[in-house]
């Protein structure tokens, strides 16, 4: 019999161990998912625990409260459409992010292959392990390359998953300001709020003590980083799961190209969007002429410009030239002679000279050059007044700076100390013994006189920058991808996910190349030529002049002072023995150093300084000096300043009268004496001396002109090699031909000239109106102070004027004059030269024959 009630009971028994079983599977399955989310959840979180590193969010003073840690990570780069430039808010002022040109992000999507899908940050989840710190050390850059320095760091932060402990700023190079929060410089809430970020722990200093020797990076490991995706940093995970430090060895972290970032395309557009959240505090933005009601709707959003000038220091042009062709050559491959043609690097350091050759875009071309409106952002070592007056506006911090001081002097009313209100080790330092700020104003004027100028370049519609500069890249990057073509150089720059850039569509060869070459793009020296308010004095330049009090001190002094020419507010009265004394009645000044006294040293010739300063040569209608009657050269000694070393920024100097009448505000780089080294192999030379017992000599030649053929030149410059001279400064007035040209560029590559543009359009015209000799006397005085400590003796010429030297070239005549110094205290010497009149007078056809195959040299051997 079959019993069917027992196969049912089977089943039943069967089902319900079935049923048991599929639940008991369940309740396992959830718990290991939960606990699977869970280590997940886990290794996904950039949390920290107790350690000695502590990890926290600033105080009330720096922008947060308490040890507040945040989840919020920065978006990933948004694609919108933006409305038109002239409608286009200010990025560097709004917690939004920036609108965005569609049809300049589809082009630039479509010829870089740009992505904004994740990959390593997907791939890359570390277990929580140690501390997983990052932080850098200071390499001392200036300002924008300390900004810079911290966007990286932070970047490779990000990317790594770890809280980036911000270095101490204990210099005055080191200092951002950023710390010191109670000045309300920055806008930290913003950084604070998008990124993990430890203001704290790195003003210790034992934290970079105990960090390990083996997660110090050396300068090819902190280029690797990034580039070597999450296996690498898997591996700085076991090794370093506390801290690793990026240091400072490794300078700015550029990867393949000049001011590139590191990493892959995820990584670098992680550096780009860091940018949007970069911001000066609302208090401070607000002085950039943007935002100014005064100067909105008169067209002076259409261009910025960022003014540098070559090389400072010595000006050199080359320092500046090579500067930006080595990055743009770096950063174009296509077409690079079109882009980073010689015109192009040259009036890059001196856009003044040639603006509408640097502007690279036809719609933001000028008819003519006073059509031009722009904001400027300059360095001050230039008077873009000269060619310029009232066509730009400057950011001004004045009222800002006033306004701090105010707050300041609040909150010591309220009880706190200086110290109290001091974070940085810098700031702290600086005003340890203070009960104001006065010995941190000229800090805080010049910090935030760059950052204003920085944040100024952000809101036009196209951007003139300099292509090696940080300050300039920085304004790129706060300009954003999509706005990357409105300027001449951005572009170049930024290529996150190509190897090169790709160039404009529009068209840039709007000129020619070698037409009208401005002459100071021909030069090594390019001078201030700063004019007083009342326009009768002009500065030449300013200058670190080195003494010895005495012969026995190793290192020598050095004052501060300014080489100009005209009048200027002075008293010259007679004491009781009948001897003339100057009395300057203006003062010097130089940041924190205010209206100290000046000392002033002129030429006399005649019976009196009254009559060589006042009465000779007027019938000259010109305050300046005059042809060989009238001296009106001077040297202003600027004695009680102390020149400060230590500034990256050094402020103006400045010459005024108490009531006003006299003011020049001189912001040129110091100038300064640099001996120049004889590059050019000559084969089978003799040297006429084979000991270091040679003297040395410049040979300072008075202002040339006229001379379009480039024989005389030859001839001239190499006869005074032969007897002695080490080394020529030229005062170039109008010689700017080509063939001129290119023989002073061979001179200067053997570093055996050194070229000064000397032309109108450079001095204002005070350089070739009136009378020629009256710059010369400032010509003479300017290569004096250039050559002086490094040359033993300067010869001064004109170019039709040629020294005898006979076979001992210079040296017996050297000597003669080292026996009158010596003997007598005398500073100078004159001895016999020949005039070689044909170089500027043309010779009958007869002479001609018969000299044709002979030097010009040979031509005279004759005193005229």
């Amino acid at each position: 019999m079959v019993d069917v009630n027992s196969s049912q009971r089977s089943a039943r028994k069967v089902s319900g161990w079935l049923y048991k079983r599929t639940v008991l599977c369940l309740l396992i399955s959830a718990v290991v998912l939960t606990i699977t989310t869970i280590i997940l959840s886990l290794r996904l979180t950039n949390t920290n625990g107790d350690h000695a590193f502590q990890t926290v969010r600033p105080p009330s003073k720096f922008g947060r409260e308490g040890n507040k840690a945040s989840s919020r990570t920065a978006d990933q780069p948004k694609i919108t459409k933006r409305i038109p430039n002239h409608e286009s808010s200010n990025r560097s002022n709004s917690n939004v992010s920036p609108q965005k040109t569609s049809s300049s992000i589809q082009h630039f999507q479509s010829i870089q292959g740009a992505t904004l899908a994740t990959k390593n940050s997907e791939t890359y989840q570390p277990v929580k392990s140690g501390k997983r710190l990052l932080t850098y050390r200071r390499f001392g850059g200036r300002l924008n390359n300390q900004l810079f320095q911290f966007i990286t760091a932070l970047q490779h932060a990000k990317v790594l998953k770890r809280t980036l402990v911000v270095p101490d700023e204990v210099r005055e190079v080191d200092w951002t300001g950023m710390f010191d929060a109670a000045f309300g410089i920055w806008d930290i809430d913003r950084l604070n709020d998008a990124y993990d970020i430890d203001w704290r722990s790195g003003l210790s200093r034992e934290f970079q003590m105990l960090i390990p020797e083996e997660c110090v990076l050396t300068p090819v490991e902190g280029r690797q980083l990034l580039n070597g995706g999450p296996q690498l940093w898997e591996e700085w995970d076991s090794r370093c799961p506390d801290v690793i430090d990026l240091a400072g060895n490794t300078g700015l972290l550029f990867c393949k190209q000049q001011h590139q970032f590191c990493g892959d395309n995820e990584a670098q557009f992680e550096a780009y969007q860091i940018y949007s959240h970069f911001s000066l505090s609302p208090s401070l933005l607000q002085h950039i002429p943007s935002k100014k009601e005064e100067f909105k709707g008169k067209g002076y959003d259409e261009l910025a410009i960022h003014s540098r000038r070559a090389g400072e220091g010595m000006y050199d042009w080359e320092m500046c030239v090579k500067g930006n062709t080595r990055t743009c050559q770096g950063h174009v491959s296509a077409d690079a002679h079109r882009y980073c043609d010689a015109r192009t690097m040259k009036g890059n350091c001196a856009i003044w000279l040639d603006i509408d050759y640097q502007i690279k875009s036809k719609k933001f071309l000028k008819k003519k050059e006073a059509d031009y409106r722009f904001v400027l952002a300059s360095d001050g070592t230039h008077d873009w007044n000269i060619d310029f007056h009232g066509q730009f506006i400057v950011a001004n911090n004045t009222d800002w700076l006033l306004d701090l001081d105010r707050r300041i002097k609040g909150e010591i009313e309220k009880g706190k100390s200086m110290q109290d209100l001091s974070v940085s080790s810098f700031v702290r330092t600086k005003l340890a013994r203070g009960k104001d700020l006065s010995s941190l104003k000229s800090t805080l004027d010049a910090l935030t006189a760059t950052l204003l100028d920085l944040f100024s370049l952000v809101d036009s519609k196209y951007l003139l920058g300099g292509y090696y500069s940080t300050l300039s890249l920085n304004a790129c990057f706060l300009r954003g991808l999509e706005r990357m073509y409105d300027s001449n150089m951005c572009w170049m720059l930024m290529h996150p996910s190509s190897k090169f850039a790709v160039p404009p569509e529009e068209d840039v060869d709007h000129l020619n190349e070698m037409d009208g070459m401005p002459p100071a793009l021909m030069s090594d020296v390019e001078h201030a030529f700063v004019r007083s308010n009342d326009g009768n004095f002009i500065a030449i330049d300013r200058y670190l002049i080195q003494y010895k009090e005495n012969s026995n001190k190793r290192k020598a002094n050095q004052v501060i002072g300014v080489v100009g020419d005209g009048l200027i507010p002075l008293t010259i009265e007679k004491n009781e023995k009948g001897e003339e004394n100057i009395r300057a009645d203006f003062t010097c000044s130089y940041g924190n150093q205010q209206s100290l006294a000046t000392v002033i040293l002129m030429n006399k010739t005649g019976e009196s300084y009254h009559e060589t300063y006042y009465k000779n040569g007027q019938q000259y209608n010109t305050p300046f000096s005059t042809n060989g009657d009238r001296f009106r050269t001077l040297l202003i000694l600027c004695e009680e300043l102390r020149y400060d070393k230590s500034l990256s920024r050094h402020p103006p100097l400045v010459l005024s009268s108490d009531d006003g009448k006299f003011h020049l505000r001189i912001g040129s780089s110091f100038a300064r004496p640099i001996a120049q080294s004889r590059k050019r192999p000559v084969p089978g030379e003799q040297p006429l001396h084979n000991d270091d017992s040679k003297r040395k000599v410049a040979h300072c030649l008075n202002p040339m002109y006229g001379i379009k053929d480039p024989k005389w030149l030859i001839e001239y410059l190499e006869y005074h090699i032969a007897i002695g001279v080490d080394h020529f400064h030229i005062y170039n007035v109008d010689m700017h031909s080509p063939d001129v040209q290119k023989v002073l560029e061979i001179y200067r590559k053997w570093n055996l000239i050194t070229r000064h543009d000397w032309s109108g359009k450079a001095s204002g015209q005070y350089t070739t109106r009136v009378t020629y000799e009256h710059a010369k006397w400032a010509a003479q005085t300017d290569c004096a102070l250039r050559s002086r400590g490094v040359y033993d003796y300067a010869l001064f010429s004109d170019i039709d004027e040629v020294a005898m030297g006979g076979d001992e070239g210079l040296a017996r005549a050297l000597d003669m004059c080292e026996r009158a110094h010596t003997d007598r205290g005398v500073i100078g010497c004159s001895f016999n030269s020949n005039t070689v009149s044909s170089v500027f007078t043309k010779l009958t056809e007869d002479e001609e024959m018969k000299m044709k195959d002979k030097l010009l040299l040979e031509r005279y051997s004759h005193v005229e």
